[in-house]
């Protein structure tokens, strides 16, 4: 992807006609249309569409015919429908018909328009362009063109920043100093707020903080951004403390605070800090019931989940809360109400499919989740082949499950990971193919891991294979020397199983040798005593 910005502009078509005087209509006509094809992009698209190519195609050739390629609005219109597009190519064309590189501005040179120059940024950023080529374009803007960046140009660059992660550091840094030394790193709540998210994403909360509290004029969504960035790093009794400062609390803080505890496993937590947010006034949204039945789930709570799907509004229905709601059933135990929240939607996602098909084929109803399967209407992708995995395994068949398996890449256009890996070792095993799974386990392209030869281990205690599971139990301690025991002393059992005695006495000798045990169960019982979960 070319970003040379210090080329000359690109050369126009011969005998191009001079702008036409009378032709404010014809421009008007393409600003709207332009408006139009803006506005057909789904917010978040990051690859252009075909429809949407075609238009910029058009647009662009239009101002080349009628000479409109110096009319700054036009320009900018088609400028923000390729950086909504994220094509950056196109955009560069767009913004050098319009500015020629100067190394420095005069009456003949001008320095790029701000709002141009700005747009181009934003393509970038919404290109996934790496981060040492947005830095590299910002500078060429900058030294080339004239341009002098303000607060949207930092802000656009710290979030494609933060999208990068940890690699993005050094960059962040250095434009950080640029920020700091155009006095916009504290005067802007825009490129504090994106300066805080690019640092947490890279895992450095002690400079997100730093530029936090060097911070003189805090917004509520400069105080929102800091506790999602203790969220976000999973230093969730630092946000807990963080949110106590917190001068005013809105529907964001709370939500997020719940979101983060839920997906944290802390969901007794989460539901205690939803009381507190309906205790405290603030109206709850869409996402706050996401998280708050992410919590339900985890609990297995399915009272509340009732009383949550109860007090929902249709308004408040999306795509995403259905799937939560299905989720939550189908973690209760509930199949026949997550069937009937599938049913009754009026538009489905692959997530709610998958979620529908592994709940079926959990409990036990493999050939109804097999069925479903059939019937998707939406592009399968790994985690719904991995519940039809599941559903095969459990219901013993095996050549069909072997089937989708072998389609997986040919078919679907999904290339194996090794949790569908560990599913057919599963498989295998459970239909005592004991060799079959091992040889599976040693020649698969990816690296094994411990739940792969768990599963392994699990067939040969089912089979009484015991020279096969000290093998087994050979390769696990190379994966989990922290958890040695544990398979030693499964391993034990199982020879004491059969009578072998003196086999189970060596065993249990290596396991006093560790020095350790065996890690322990638990159990969890939730508040309303609905259910039991068992680990």
């Amino acid at each position: 992807m070319s970003t040379d910005l210090t080329r000359p502009p690109p050369s126009l078509p011969p005998n191009l006609p001079p702008h036409i005087p009378y032709s404010r209509d014809l421009q008007q006509r393409l600003y709207l249309i332009a408006q139009h094809a803006r506005r057909s992009l789904h917010p978040g698209t990051t690859s252009i569409s075909g429809a949407a190519r075609r238009a910029l195609d058009q647009l662009h050739a239009q101002l080349l015919i009628n000479g409109f390629h110096r009319k700054r609005f036009l320009l900018a219109k088609l400028l923000s429908l390729a950086a909504a597009a994220a094509d950056l190519p196109r955009a560069e064309s767009l913004f050098l018909s319009a500015s020629s590189p100067s190394p420095s501005p005069s009456p003949q040179h001008p320095p790029a328009p701000p709002t141009l120059a700005n747009l181009l940024l934003r393509a970038a950023a919404a290109s996934r362009a790496p981060p040492r080529q947005l830095l590299s374009l910002f500078s060429r803007l900058v030294c080339h063109h004239g341009f002098r960046p303000n607060a949207f140009s930092f802000s656009a660059l710290f979030a494609a920043l933060a999208h990068a992660g940890a690699g993005a550091l050094p960059h962040g840094s250095a434009l950080h100093a640029s920020a700091l030394a155009g006095g916009f790193a504290r005067s802007s709540s825009h490129v504090t707020t994106s300066l805080v998210d690019m640092y947490a994403a890279a895992g450095q909360l002690r400079d997100a903080r730093k530029v936090f509290d060097e911070t003189p004029d805090r917004t509520a969504a400069t105080w929102n951004c800091m506790l999602s960035a203790y969220v976000r790093c999973r230093e969730l009794d630092a946000a807990l403390r963080f949110f106590a400062e917190m001068p005013g609390r809105d529907a964001v803080a709370w939500t997020m605070l719940i979101a983060g505890c839920a997906n944290a496993g802390r969901a007794a937590e989460a539901v205690e800090l939803f009381w507190s947010m309906r205790k405290a006034r603030v109206k709850d949204d869409s996402v706050t019931i996401v998280a708050l039945l992410t919590a339900c789930a985890d609990l297995g709570d399915l009272r509340l989940g009732r009383w949550i799907h109860a007090r929902v509004d249709q308004q408040q229905r999306t795509v995403s809360l259905d799937n939560a709601l299905i989720h939550m059933y189908v973690k209760c135990g509930a199949v026949e109400d997550a069937s009937r929240v599938f049913l009754e939607m009026p538009a489905r996602s692959t997530i709610s499919w998958t979620t529908m098909i592994y709940g079926l084929a959990v409990h036990g109803r493999a050939e109804e989740a097999l069925e479903l399967f059939h019937g998707m209407e939406e592009h399968p992708d790994g985690a719904t082949l991995l519940a039809v995995l599941w559903a095969c395994s459990h219901s013993g068949k095996v050549d069909e499950g072997r089937k989708y398996f072998e389609r997986m890449e040919r078919v679907y256009g999904i290339t194996p990971e090794v949790q569908h890996y560990g599913c057919m070792v599963d498989m295998l095993c459970r239909s005592r193919r004991l060799h079959e799974a091992l040889e599976l386990a040693e020649t698969m392209p990816l690296q094994s891991n411990e739940a792969v030869w768990g599963a392994l281990l699990s067939g040969c205690k089912r089979e009484d294979n015991l020279e096969l599971a000290a093998k087994v139990t050979d390769r696990l301690i190379e994966l989990q020397p922290d958890r040695a025991a544990g398979h030693l002393v499964l391993l034990s059992n199982m020879y004491a199983g059969v009578g072998q005695w003196e086999q189970a006495r060596i065993v249990r000798e290596r396991v006093a040798a560790l020095n350790a045990r065996k890690p322990a169960g638990g159990s969890w019982l939730n508040q309303n005593q609905t259910s039991i979960l068992v680990a």
